[in-house]
This record gives structure tokens, C-alpha cells and sequence, in this order.
């Protein structure tokens, strides 16, 4: 990946799982973490204006060679960011991510968020990182913290602890319950982003590859996928799928902590069910990826 690397000394990072259940109703998560994890995407039309278009979520990683830092990788669904998988239009002048200011006094300040652009258009240098597997609806790309701390951006990582063993997947069946946070399109805000969170459950976990279309016009997609009974909507593509066990730590199905199971992909408007790309193609696309410093120790079988 053709990238000049920036890493990120980090302190003490919340996690998802320092809030106990009687805080929280019957998610034992920490959703102010979630919700500083998310990052909403945005559509820079040939005007210059931008218009929500989906979602993604932060990463962080260690570095094999310095103590205390971390790379920070932005995931989100590919149909998202790659037109030339999905057949669909290039956005004209490419997307940004939008996050939130960590200073922001909403009495006196016009806006609350500030901009990151991304690449979005392939004739300009595409990037973007995806699976070898053509068939996942995902993607992540590595991003300047340097320049999150220079645009004064609040926000969170997901850490690899929060990444399910192999083991703890082979538990999640249909009845697991989940959560999403993401963009909900016509209330994502305009002085700040405001995740919407969702709630639901694993409904299957189908053998074959689900089909659908990245737009009106663009080719037919068959993407291997679990799906989620969960009233998720298009501009939450690209948001993290996260398990959690029920109240009190006794799961129904699934492991006992709560885990980062997958990236939000289709929506079947109408239907209250999603698809959701697992979270093992990230897994297995970073062990390939062309960063040789990044410490997946947390996460090698």
C-alpha cells in the first residue's frame, strides 16, 4: 500500500466492554466508545457540496517496533468507496470523512465536524484496501493520525482485542444479538454527526453468496454475507455489526464479551434484514496487506 505511515501514540483508550450491563440496559457496552469509533462518509459532488453516503468505523493496531502506538485503519463497506467492483459512477470529486470536533461550543461555533478527504475517484490513485476474496463487501484504508490531530477530530479505536477468536465465532448463530451505529440518512446532523444506534439479532448464516446491486444500473454483486434481522438502512453501510452477549453476561447465543462480528453491507428495505460482510475478511485481508510493522499477534491463530 503506496502510503506515507503516520502512527498515533495513544493513552488510555476506552473499550467496549469497561460498562456493566446494569449501566446499560441489557447491552453491556460502552456506547460512548461505539459511537466515537464511528465516522460518517460523505459524497463530494462536482459543485463541491457533500451529501451523506455511508458510514465506517476506526481500528487501531500496534506497531511491532514502537511502544504505546498504533496504526489507524477506517473500515467501511466497498460498495461504498469502489465503483469499479460495484459498476457504478466514480463520485466526481471524491469523499470525505467526517468527525467530530473535540472542542465545540455549540453557542458560538457554526459547525462541530471537521473533514478528512479520501481518495474516491480511481484516475486520481486508488488507495483503498479489499479482500483477495471478490465476493466481500469491504474495505479499510490506512489514515494520517497526525492530520486527525491537526483537524482537532474526536474519536476512539476499536482495539484487535475486540476482534472474536475463531472459536467465539463458531458460536454466533441465528439468535445472537447484535448492535449497529452509523449514518441514518436526513438526521445525520449538521453542526455534528449523531450515530444512530440499531438493535437486532443474527437471523442466518446462508452457505451461498447473496446478490444485489451497488446502484440502479450497476452489475450484479454476489456477496458472501450473514444476515441480520435488523431495521438497517442504506446509509448505514459500511457500520461495524457488533455481538453482545444479554443481560448480566449470560449469552444466548455467542460468546460471553461483546466482539466486532462484521461490516454492515445490503439492506433489504422493507424486510427489516441486512447483510453483513464477517469480519474475517478484514482479518485476513490485514495479515496480507503491505504493512509489515503491524502487530496482529492479538488476532493469529
Amino acid at each position: 500500500m503506496q502510503v506515507r505511515l503516520r502512527m498515533l501514540v495513544l493513552g488510555t483508550m476506552l473499550t467496549l466492554l469497561c460498562v456493566s450491563a446494569s449501566a446499560q440496559g441489557a447491552f453491556p457496552v460502552n456506547f460512548d466508545a461505539v459511537r466515537k469509533s464511528i465516522v460518517f462518509i460523505y459524497a463530494r459532488g462536482a459543485d463541491g457540496r457533500t451529501q451523506p453516503d455511508g458510514t465506517g468505523f476506526l481500528i487501531g493496531i500496534p506497531s511491532k517496533t514502537k511502544h504505546n502506538r498504533k496504526y489507524i485503519f477506517l473500515v467501511t463497506a466497498r460498495h461504498i468507496v469502489d465503483p469499479f467492483w460495484t459498476g457504478c459512477p466514480a463520485k466526481n470529486q471524491g469523499i470525505v470523512a467526517r468527525f467530530n470536533k473535540k472542542v465545540f461550543d455549540p453557542k458560538t461555533d457554526e459547525s462541530g465536524t471537521v473533514d478528512y478527504d479520501l481518495p474516491g475517484d480511481p484516475t486520481k490513485g486508488f488507495k483503498w484496501v479489499m479482500p483477495n476474496d471478490d465476493s466481500a463487501d469491504l474495505a479499510f484504508i490506512l489514515l494520517n493520525a497526525g492530520k486527525l490531530d491537526a483537524l482537532g477530530a474526536d474519536y476512539n479505536v476499536i482495539g484487535l482485542s475486540e476482534f472474536p477468536k475463531a472459536v467465539e465465532v463458531g458460536t454466533m448463530d441465528t439468535g445472537s444479538q447484535i448492535l449497529s451505529a452509523g449514518l441514518f440518512p436526513g438526521a445525520s446532523g449538521k453542526r455534528r454527526n449523531y450515530p444512530i444506534f440499531k438493535f437486532g439479532y443474527v437471523s442466518s448464516r446462508p452457505l451461498e453468496k447473496i446478490s444485489f446491486k451497488g446502484c440502479p444500473n450497476g452489475r450484479d454483486i454476489a456477496a458472501s454475507e450473514w444476515m441480520i434481522a435488523a431495521s438497517l438502512v442504506p446509509g448505514n453501510s459500511g457500520s461495524p455489526i457488533l455481538y453482545v452477549p444479554a443481560a448480566g453476561g449470560s449469552p444466548s447465543v455467542g460468546p460471553g464479551r461483546a466482539v466486532v462480528i462484521g461490516v454492515q453491507s445490503t439492506s433489504f428495505i422493507g424486510w427489516d434484514i441486512a447483510g453483513m460482510a464477517p469480519i474475517q475478511f478484514l482479518i485476513d485481508a490485514l495479515k496480507i496487506c503491505d504493512l509489515p510493522d503491524l502487530d496482529l499477534s492479538e488476532i493469529s491463530e
